[in-house]
């Protein structure tokens, strides 16, 4: 893999091309969800965690780009108590007593290329950065309880892990 570039989704470059449908390509093959009854379904779950925060919290979104290929992506939002954000996702709530201390939360993929190469750190480190400057507390993802990805987060310092019903709540403290 060549050298690649780190943008911001409201860099002008990032819309000179159609980076919109490679970052889908790799949600859906990342996604463990894989069969849908039908396009609006599909639509649908890309909408809770792609589309929603591309276009409500597009400064939040970094892009890893070789050339105009897309490596990867991380997005997210600086608050999770958000009640359009609940509207979608309604697990969300379970974990709503730990949103004071891990306020802000983030989605990652990347291509299956590009994993392992240190990609997903730099998107993490400069998502960090930036709800860091906001004076947050922490941020955390929700995962699998039993997938291989906790590993990646915990080599980022996400030490922090509440487990409930399947679901693996990961924080990283920001102070």
């Amino acid at each position: 893999m060549s050298a690649y570039l780190i943008v911001n989704g409201l860099d002008p470059y990032l819309h000179s091309f159609d980076y919109h449908h490679q970052m889908s390509d790799i949600f859906f093959e990342s996604s463990t969800k894989k069969d849908f009854l039908n396009l609006k379904e599909k639509k649908a779950f890309a909408w809770k965690y792609l589309d929603f925060y591309i276009t409500h919290y597009p400064q939040y979104l970094w892009v890893a780009l070789d050339g105009q290929k897309v490596l990867g992506y991380i997005l997210g939002m600086p608050f999770t108590l958000d009640s359009s954000l609940y509207s979608i996702q309604p697990h969300l709530k379970k974990f709503e007593y730990l949103y004071s201390d891990f306020p802000a939360h983030l989605h990652i993929n990347c291509h299956h290329e590009a994993r392992g190469k240190g990609v997903g750190g730099k998107l993490i480190q400069r998502f960090i950065v930036q709800v860091k400057d906001l004076g947050l507390n922490g941020v955390h993802i929700m995962t699998g309880a039993e997938s291989r990805n906790r590993d990646f987060y915990i080599k980022l310092g996400f030490h922090f892990e509440m487990i409930q019903d399947g679901v693996s709540f990961m924080g990283l403290n920001l102070k």
